[in-house]
């Protein structure tokens, strides 16, 4: 994942504010700004892993950008210089909250499993999910749903059911009972809640060679157009609060949101965890 200018001109904003000579705010890794982050490094060497010294720019960079997202409280992961995908959610939400007063949810570490979750889905590894559920393909069964969705490409095609495999079947009918239970069919329209992208479609995952969990008929899609692939919390409909309710009643269920996990595809919830 590559390094935003977008994200460089704010540290390099930061790095003048803190007393800093590194001329023209470009955003370019220059050798003025990396003169200015090896010297706020060092007055925090304690904080990083041993050899620091000797990093590239760039990862002088992101062990900086690590540092301050852990300073305003949003967890960055490990400090160790290497840019991922929750280095890049955490820069993001400070650098909006910095610039624009905003407030973004913190990034959810679903590395660590819930002990109470009510259900023991397997990680979403193509062996474990195998093992859990059988072959792709297999084991489907229709759900009938406890209120009418649209199909999200033709809204004027209404659904009343659709094939899951038969081990999340019952959960999710206790999902969108529940979604249908809290906002109505009034706001569920508005939140479109009701705007289904699909479940099961036996196919690789988009530019990879292993199967998708839409393949097993375990993963939902959702409101695909206001919560595309690659955006982010400050894009997708579905990182704002009035959908809080909604994921906390998928969370209940051991249910997994990878907007909510890795800040991207918030469409996308599936019952195998990260």
């Amino acid at each position: 994942m590559s390094i935003s200018t977008r994200v460089i001109r704010f540290v390099q904003n930061e790095l003048i504010q803190s007393g800093h000579r590194i001329g023209s705010v470009d955003g370019r890794l220059g050798p003025n700004t990396e003169k200015a982050l090896r010297k706020e490094l060092a007055d925090r060497a304690a904080e990083l892993p041993p050899g620091w010294e000797s990093w590239p720019r760039t990862r002088l960079f992101t062990a900086y950008v690590q540092l301050r997202c852990r300073e305003e409280g949003v967890n960055p992961g490990a400090i160790d210089g290497l840019w991922g995908s929750q280095t890049d959610y955490a820069v993001n939400v400070i650098r909006e909250r910095i610039q624009n007063n905003l407030t973004a949810p913190n990034f959810r570490d679903n590395e660590e499993l819930d002990p109470h979750r009510p259900h023991p889905w397997p990680r979403q590894t193509q062996e474990e999910v195998r093992a859990f559920f059988g072959n792709v393909g297999t084991h489907q069964t229709m759900l009938d749903l406890p209120y009418t969705h649209r199909l999200a490409w033709d809204k004027n095609v209404l659904i009343n059911r659709y094939s899951c495999h038969e081990k999340v079947h019952d959960s999710l009918n206790r999902i969108l009972t529940r979604v249908h239970e809290h906002y109505g069919e009034e706001r569920i329209i508005e939140l479109r809640l009701d705007l289904f992208g699909g479940c099961f479609n036996k196919r690789k995952k988009k530019g990879g060679s292993t199967w998708s969990m839409h393949a097993w008929g375990v993963a939902v899609d959702y409101d695909p157009e206001n919560n595309q692939f690659r955006w982010g919390w400050d894009r997708a409909s579905f990182a704002r609060p009035e959908y809080d309710a909604w994921w906390k009643i998928w969370e209940e269920e051991g249910w997994t949101g990878l907007g909510r996990s890795r800040n991207y595809d918030w469409m996308h919830i599936q019952a195998p965890h990260l």
